[in-house]
């Protein structure tokens, strides 16, 4: 099971009974590092592992480079190379779809400046997923942010499921381009934004 990070999934994570599943490996598809160092609030990996007793595969990286050039020299590290296989291997993915609005959570969370944010609305993005920035129709920012993402490509909806967590108005645009363009293959929301998706 890979999963994703943010506030949603987080509190959907910390509502889990506890399991035992010795045989089954959470892992991340996001960087766990903070700008400053510390642990990303958001990662729930760790939280998830403990409540079901599971092998967890993190992803010991920032979740935004400093530079492509820094990007690509991470991912390219030996110990990271197992958790990126699993990740594309996983038979079912939780992520959560963060909006890009004035308080987007890669902002406020200190991931991207406020220039960055500004560029990324600029270019059209709406969301990201895991940090990658798209637009209203699904598709990925070229450049900006998404040039220095260290998070693991989102795994293949034809062989994954991947399930979006995600609920309030400011999210919509973002969660209805993930489903119009295949992002996620599934959502769970609350009734609010289940009945604003349908009425668009």
């Amino acid at each position: 099971m890979a999963s994703g990070s943010g506030r949603t999934l987080k509190a959907a994570i910390e509502q889990l009974p506890s399991m035992d599943c010795p045989h089954h490996k959470v892992v991340s598809l996001t960087g766990n590092i903070s700008p400053d160092g510390s642990a990303a609030f958001y990662n729930v990996i760790f939280t998830m592992s403990d409540r079901v007793k599971a092998r967890s595969f993190p992803m010991p990286l920032p979740v935004i480079a400093s530079s492509p050039q820094e990007r690509e020299m991470l991912l390219s590290q030996p110990m990271i190379q197992p958790t990126l296989e699993l990740a594309a291997r996983a038979n079912v993915t939780f992520v959560g779809i963060g909006d890009l609005g004035p308080n987007a959570p890669l902002y406020e969370d200190g991931f991207i400046t406020k220039a960055e944010l500004k560029a990324l609305q600029k270019a059209g993005g709406v969301a990201e997923i895991v940090g990658w920035a798209f637009d209203q129709e699904g598709r990925l920012i070229e450049g900006i942010t998404n040039e220095r993402v260290s998070s693991a490509p989102i795994p293949s909806r034809e062989t994954s499921l991947v399930v979006a967590l995600a609920m309030g108005e400011r999210k919509l645009p973002g969660i209805v381009a993930a489903m119009n363009r295949r992002l996620v293959n599934g959502l769970i929301t609350d009734e609010r934004t289940a009945a604003a998706i349908l009425a668009k």
